[in-house]
Order: C-alpha cells, then structure tokens, then sequence
C-alpha cells in the first residue's frame, strides 16, 4: 500500500506542536516545520532514523508540488540513483523515508539551538536563522535594487 503521510519522532513531538499548531506558532503549519526541518537536517548532512513516532502523521495530501520538488532533489542527492523519483510504491517509500530521517536530523538541530527551553523563544530562533544566513557567506541583500543588479550582473 502506497504511503500516505510522513512520520514525526516521538521526541519531537510537543516541538512540532509549539512550532506549527498552536496559537502564538512560528511556522504556518505542521508541514512547514516538517519542511524546515527536512531541508535544514539535508544541508547540515543530519539524517536520522525514526525510533518511534508520535501524534498524528502529516498527510502526504498537505505537501505542494514545490515540496515533492525538494522531497526529490533531497532523495536523488542523497542515493544518487535515478530509480527514487519511480512512481512505484517501492522506490516512494524508500524516498520518504529519507525525508522522514533529514526531518528527523532537522528538528535535533532545532531543539538543540533554539527550542529549548519551552516555550520556544522567537528571537532565538531569528538569531538561528540569521547565523544560518551569515554562515553562507552571502551578503544579504537589502533592496530590490540590489537584488536586480546582482540578477542582472550574473546573465
């Protein structure tokens, strides 16, 4: 049988639920916080099985197209085979479970740097996410202006 949600650990959970479920929540929604911290558990190379889960999956149905995008470029990055974006149940398993793990890898990350202690601090979270960006080496762009000249010097 096809899969039809994706899975949160356990110890995760009141996490998820603080970041994405209640009012005062920094993340839209539930999926939001899986997506944040797929994506972040990928780029720090944090990938982490799943002991136990806990509190209700997240149905497949809520992802986007732009998220099945990321889901596969995380997987066929991660195996290197070309058989994880298959259609088959098989291989879409395989794919989510990989998802499953980064997101895993991603929430060990947020609560270690800026979760604890609850509730959630959002200025911890906003200096989180400005190292992340200053740890990029980017500069950060301050203007539309500047964003076009730099889209316009790279063509």
């Amino acid at each position: 049988m096809a899969k039809s949600a994706l899975r949160k650990a356990a110890e995760y959970e009141q996490y998820f639920q603080e970041l994405g479920n209640k009012p005062d929540k920094m993340f839209d929604s539930m999926k939001d916080v899986f997506m944040f911290a797929a994506t972040l558990g990928f780029r720090k190379k944090k990938r982490i099985p799943i002991v136990k889960s806990a509190g209700e999956d997240i149905s497949l149905r809520f992802f986007k197209d732009e998220d099945e995008n990321i889901f596969n470029i995380i997987a066929l990055t991660d195996t290197n085979e070309m058989s994880i974006l298959l259609p088959d149940d098989e291989y879409r398993e395989k794919k989510y479970k990989i998802i499953e793990e980064y997101a895993n890898g991603g929430m060990s990350i947020m609560v270690d740097e800026f979760c604890k202690p609850l509730p959630i601090n959002e200025n911890a979270f906003r200096r989180f996410v400005e190292t992340f960006e200053d740890a990029s080496g980017e500069q950060q762009k301050v203007s539309l202006d500047d964003i076009l000249a730099s889209a316009i010097e790279s063509i």
